[in-house]
Order: C-alpha cells, then structure tokens, then sequence
C-alpha cells in the first residue's frame, strides 16, 4: 500500500521492491493512491509512465494540516483480497485513522509490516498506535532519534534494511544531440530552486575557466537562471532513462536543502550504480555514506553552503579522470552492497520469519 510511479522516494522504494518481487517468482498487488489526491503535495508527480494492471488507485490521501485525519479508503477491495503479506509505505499524508478501521482485519489474514519514511516523532505518533508485525528501517537513525521513544513494545518489532540501490547493467548512455562532446554536469529531479544556488553559483566562477554545459532535467517548470550554459529540459523520465542520462554526463550534482529530520536519498539511491560521479552537500541525507577527510568517496561531499569549497572539488574533478574513474568504481560496489536484489530477499526473510 504505497504511492506508485511518482517522483518521490516513498513511491521508489515500493516500486523497487514491488518489482523485484515479481521477477523472483512473486504476485504482487500495490494499493495505490489517487492521482487527484497525491498530486496535491509538492513532493508527487506521477511520471510518465501507464500504471500496471495490478496497481489499483484505491484510497485518497490527506493533507499534511489534517494528518492522521482526512483521506479515504474502498477498504473491502483490500478486505476482500487474500495475501501472505501486507506492506504499508509511511508518509505524513497517509489516512491513518482511516486505515486503522481496517488495520486488525489484515492482520488475521497476514503480517502487516510499516516501512518507516518518516523523519520526525510528530508523524510517526500516530502510526505507532497501530499494532504492527514488524517495522522496517533503513538504518539505526530511525531508532535511536525516533522509535526508541515508544519504548519496547515498538523496538522489538523493528528490522533494519537499508534503501535499496536499483542494478542496472543494458544501458547506454544518452546526451542531447545539441550536448555532443564537452564536458557535462547534470542534475535531474524537482527540488526547490534555492538548492540549486550553491552549484549554480561555483559552477559561475568556473565557467570562466573551463567549457562546459549544466543539462537540469526538471519534472514541471524552467528554473529562473540564464547563463548560456544551462541547458533546462521538463521531463519526467523513468529510472532506466535517467540512467541513461547519467552514463551519458561527467558530473551529477544532486541538490539538497539542509534539515533535521531522519532522512535518507532516494535519488542517489537509484542513480549511484550509474558510476557517474555524484556531488552531494553534507546534509544528513548523506551522513551514513563514508568518505575521506577531503569529501571524497563512493560520493563527493561539499560544505552546503560553502561554494569556494563546493568550487575546488568541481574543479578537481574537472582535471583529474583517475580520480572520476576511482568515485565510479567506489559508487558501484557501494550500490552493490545494498543492491535492490539483496534489499528485497531481506523483505522476504522478514516475511517468511513472521509466518507467512
């Protein structure tokens, strides 16, 4: 039960999982929202794909000012189905009180499961009244900073698996014809403009150095900025196109505003087996990723904030391809330890431990 082909890492996560389930051999239905009601938060767009026929928009979601109140749910078409699991994704726009109604009547039929997206102890309150088989995080954060407050009860149903990285092997890389040749930053998604300041700004100061195109594939609209080597495109691609556009760029820069909320990136989840070499401010979306005492790792991180920083790793990365070579090497093997294959027979030893 889960947001489904959007721009949001909520939606990632269950399409990661949902998918590899039925390529190991698995049926899988997804309890989906309505578009209607999803595309209301900022956050969702739904990409430019056709659902699947098992994906079934069945429940409307709230508003943040209403959560847990608010929404709806056709709950007998979930009451009337049979399964061996049943997954809920969290977000703050969730019917809750709307789900809870429903909540004991899954759990006679199978283990009802949390997936735990929800970064502040406000949001996670009104879930935790729900008697869950198990709650799954991503890392030990989730715990330490929010469940653990909840005491045993909830602790002791919590399993840690990480955020999955997709495998993608077939795929070539893509450029815009008018891109051919040069040298190519890219940054795709649809993060607010002002996270785009800090590279926008170093990435001014270089332009007078060096050649090079900034292609900013956005989901919505153009951003404000006008130097001749921006190249703004509105797409909203699918996971193996983005891909594509990643192998076929030198640098990817993943805008990141700062915050203290538990919370990981799902965009470099999907991108970083991609090899292309990302750059990242040190916010906490990134903090669990190990580097060295220069920034440098599977990953790139800078000082948000701080451009004369972000502007001599830009720089360096310019000028040396050993160095980009070393970063690709490193993204990969780090997207393979937490692959989506592993990621999803950890959801599946969960399942079956809970007598599915």
């Amino acid at each position: 039960m889960s947001r489904w082909n959007a721009t949001c890492g909520v939606s990632l996560h269950a399409e990661i999982i949902g998918r590899k389930f039925r390529e190991l051999g698995h049926d899988v239905v997804v309890y989906a929202p309505t578009l209607k009601s999803a595309d209301t938060d900022w956050h969702h767009r739904h990409i430019s794909v056709v659902d699947e026929p098992w994906v079934h928009r069945i429940f409307e979601e709230t508003e943040e000012y209403l959560y847990p109140a608010g929404g709806s749910i056709r709950s007998e078409e979930i009451l009337e189905n049979d399964y061996d699991a049943f997954i809920v994704e969290s977000v703050n726009r969730f019917p809750v009180n709307e789900f809870k109604r429903i909540a004991s009547k899954i759990r006679k039929k199978a283990p009802l499961i949390l997936v735990m997206h929800l970064g502040y102890i406000r949001d996670a309150d009104p879930l935790m009244e729900i008697n869950w088989d198990g709650i799954v995080v991503f890392d030990s954060r989730y715990v330490r900073e929010i469940l653990s407050i909840y005491g045993k009860r909830v602790e002791e149903k919590v399993v840690e698996i990480p955020y999955p990285c997709p495998i993608l092997d077939d795929v070539k890389p893509a450029r815009p014809k008018s891109l051919k040749g040069g040298f190519l930053f890219l940054t795709f998604g649809r993060q607010p403009m002002w996270e785009y300041l800090d590279y926008v700004r170093a990435l001014r100061r270089l332009s007078e150095r060096y050649d090079f195109k900034y292609l900013i594939i956005r989901s919505d609209h153009e951003l404000p900025f006008r130097d001749g080597w921006i190249v703004q495109r509105c797409e909203r691609p699918e996971i193996k196109m983005v891909h594509r556009y990643l192998r076929g760029s030198d640098i990817h820069l993943l805008p990141k505003g700062d915050t203290r909320a538990v919370v990981v990136s799902s965009t470099l989840t999907q991108t970083i087996y991609s090899g292309t070499p990302t750059v990242v401010p040190d916010t906490r979306h990134f903090e669990l990723i190990p580097v060295d005492e220069d920034g440098f790792g599977p990953i790139v991180k800078y000082r948000i904030g701080d451009t004369h920083d972000l502007e001599r790793k830009l720089s360096t990365l310019i000028e040396d391809g050993d160095l980009r070579r070393r970063i690709s090497k490193a993204a990969r093997e780090y997207a393979k330890k937490y692959s989506d294959d592993f990621v999803a027979r950890k959801f599946l030893d969960l399942i079956k431990s809970l007598g599915a």
